[in-house]
């Protein structure tokens, strides 16, 4: 039976781009928001991400849509993030029959106290409050709307209200597991599209690569939530030229794969590569 995946139990392995001849080795973490380790970077990348969006398509104006706990149907009662989205469905249809075009928007989902979940949206178009308060009581909302204009040079600063402290904590809780916090316009990307590099899972934790490694170097060490009480740093990340432990009993095939990951961000000198390659052959 395989050892079972843990936060930071396992690590990842493979050529450096833009540096030619050097593996690396990263401590793999599961990046889930609910995870206390995980969750205050990633919520911190996406406030940034968002806010790079919000510049890039406009989104100027915030809206928050709330439900009326008085008209929810009685199947959805317990469930009220997935009729919000449906209801947000139904919105965008609305939204584009008024304007005569798809909005693009970004949107973060919250749970009031009262356990119902509201949305909030940033968008590039100026709705009126009181259209817009019609058209969501015409699709079973209710009459609760909120629009205002933000400042896209401090839209991190907006949403980190609602992705900080007990505020996410109390959403990520009352959310299904796989249910997503986030949503976006299919013309917005919240992730760029990541480039394969040909790096591989290892079921082993980074230090007992560390250890098997002859020659490391580049060691990194990175502050984290659960070892801040305590002082301590947790080991995330090291590099080795190339050896046996990751290129394995066919080095030229290996060596072969990792040329176009070390050319991707610079080319390193004339014949640095082919050096590379024979020398690791002779060892």
């Amino acid at each position: 039976m395989g050892k079972a995946f843990t936060c930071g139990g396992f690590a990842i392995a493979g050529p450096v781009p833009g540096k030619p001849g050097k593996y690396g080795v990263r401590c793999l973490f599961c990046g889930s928001y609910r995870c206390k380790r995980c969750r205050p970077g990633k919520v911190k990348r996406v406030r940034a991400r968002f806010a790079e969006i919000a510049r890039e398509h406009k989104l100027q104006r915030m809206v928050t849509l709330t439900l009326d706990p008085k008209i929810i149907p009685a199947r959805y009662r317990g469930r009220t993030d997935r009729y919000i989205r449906e209801l947000w469905r139904m919105m965008r249809v609305l939204l584009m029959r008024k304007f005569g075009k798809t909005l693009p928007f970004v949107g973060v989902l919250e749970f009031q106290k009262n356990g119902n979940a509201h949305l909030h949206l940033l968008v590039s178009q100026y709705i009126p409050q009181a259209w817009l308060s019609k058209a969501w009581q015409s699709i079973g909302g209710g009459k609760t709307v909120d629009i205002r204009f933000v400042d896209v040079h401090r839209v991190s600063s907006y949403l980190s209200v609602y992705l900080a402290g007990d505020k996410i904590v109390h959403t990520l809780a009352l959310l299904p597991k796989r249910a997503r916090i986030f949503t976006t316009a299919r013309c917005i990307r919240l992730w760029p599209k990541k480039k394969k590099l040909g790096w591989k899972l290892w079921k082993a934790s980074i230090e007992s690569l560390y250890e098997a490694t002859p020659l490391p170097d580049g060691e990194r060490f990175t502050p984290i939530e659960d070892l801040k009480p305590f002082g301590l740093e947790l080991f995330t990340y090291f590099e080795s030229p190339p050896c046996r432990l990751f290129v394995g009993e066919n080095v030229i095939a290996a060596l072969q794969a990792a040329i176009p990951v070390w050319k991707q961000v610079s080319p390193g000198k004339p014949g640095e590569l082919v050096k590379l390659k024979r020398k690791a052959v002779n060892r």
